[in-house]
């Protein structure tokens, strides 16, 4: 069960009152810097992607509510996840996540990303992202009766087992997809995701903000968390970076941020919506532009 334990997104490099041109300004240096880089040149670019990549995902406008985000987000899930029968079942496709974004994103005290550690990349397949999707709802489903008990009883959860990670493949997740399968996928993905957004909507706002004793997650960032992973597994095979050189890829995560850049700086403050991480931390614009700006560095500063 993800959201046990302290964790915390990666600090930024953005100053507060920093403007979005200046932070566009920041990202098109850095870009150079990373370029230019000769060592490690391929753990670099391909961990600076991710981090790009991660910090367009934060800039999607997401609904202020998180049971308006859950409803959002499995909206435009589903539309992906419809396609899957159009892409090659066997093959995997690397996703812009690792693992070492991962525990630089969620650590409660991370280490800075290192070139020198390796990239150890997600990789997804039609069943595979329908799995992920499927499991991870459940997953954070199961846990809302476990924060209630633990808010209300004082029950310490028992974590979940059971579910495999996007870092293993199962030979499951290689198996051919028919049009009936993918419907019957479809229609356990739709209830799981019906009954996460009605205990939800259940909930009270001191439930929502409750802080477990431990630093763990609240359940109002658990569901942005879901609502962000959910789009994550469903497009990974429509939306994952070109293939060719890590150049290539780095580049067009990028454009990619850059865009996202672009859209809130003529977006400007509205209060109706966030701007929600991966893991469910709320940012502003310029902060979410300072996490890539920060991993750069790091990466940057490993180098040799």
């Amino acid at each position: 069960m993800s959201g046990a334990g302290a964790s915390m997104e990666s600090g930024t490099s953005i100053k507060p009152g920093t403007s979005m041109k200046e932070a566009r300004a920041a990202l098109e240096a850095s870009r150079r810097q990373v370029l230019a880089t000769v060592a490690h040149a391929e753990t670099i670019l391909t961990q600076a992607a991710g981090a790009r990549v991660v910090a367009a995902w934060t800039l999607a406008p997401a609904p202020r509510d998180p049971v308006g985000h859950l409803e959002a987000a499995h909206g435009r899930a589903r539309s992906y996840l419809a396609r899957l029968t159009a892409h090659d079942a066997a093959r995997e496709i690397p996703s812009v996540m690792t693992n070492e974004l991962f525990s630089r994103l969620t650590d409660a005290r991370p280490a800075p990303l290192s070139a020198s550690a390796g990239v150890h990349r997600y990789t997804y397949t039609p069943r595979k992202a329908l799995r992920r999707v499927l499991d991870h709802t459940l997953d954070h489903l199961n846990q809302i009766d476990q924060w209630l008990a633990w808010r209300n009883d004082g029950k310490v959860p028992t974590p979940t087992e059971g579910w495999v990670p996007s870092t293993v493949t199962l030979p499951g997740d290689l198996l051919p997809l028919s049009q009936p399968d993918l419907e019957a996928w479809l229609w356990r993905i739709d209830q799981a995701a019906r009954l996460l957004v009605q205990r939800a909507a259940g909930l009270t706002e001191a439930e929502l903000d409750w802080l477990p004793p431990d630093d763990g997650w609240p359940l109002r960032r658990v569901f942005h968390h879901v609502a962000r992973s959910e789009l994550l597994y469903a497009a990974s095979l429509d939306e994952a970076l070109p293939e060719g050189d890590a150049r290539s890829r780095y580049k067009e995560a990028c454009r990619r941020l850059d865009e996202a850049v672009d859209a809130a700086a003529t977006r400007g403050e509205d209060t109706s919506i966030v701007y929600a991480g991966l893991y469910g931390v709320i940012r502003r614009a310029e902060e979410a532009v300072g996490d890539a700006l920060a991993m750069e560095r790091e990466l940057l500063a490993d180098h040799p």
